[in-house]
């Protein structure tokens, strides 16, 4: 990984989209992240892509 990694972020309640109870669900692209976004009808009013690192 390139040192950064990209969360997705409801804007509303600011909870992170997790894979576990205790595991926040990464990407390592921006790309990918709004991919999935796109595939599981997250809304982009809703939803946004945040860097972290």
């Amino acid at each position: 990984m390139n040192g950064k990694c990209f969360r997705i972020r409801n804007s509303i309640t600011g909870a992170y989209i997790h894979v576990t109870l205790f595991k926040l669900l990464e990407f390592e692209t921006r790309a990918e992240a709004l991919w999935y976004m796109r595939r599981n009808g997250l809304s982009p009013e809703i939803y946004y892509v945040e860097e972290i690192r």
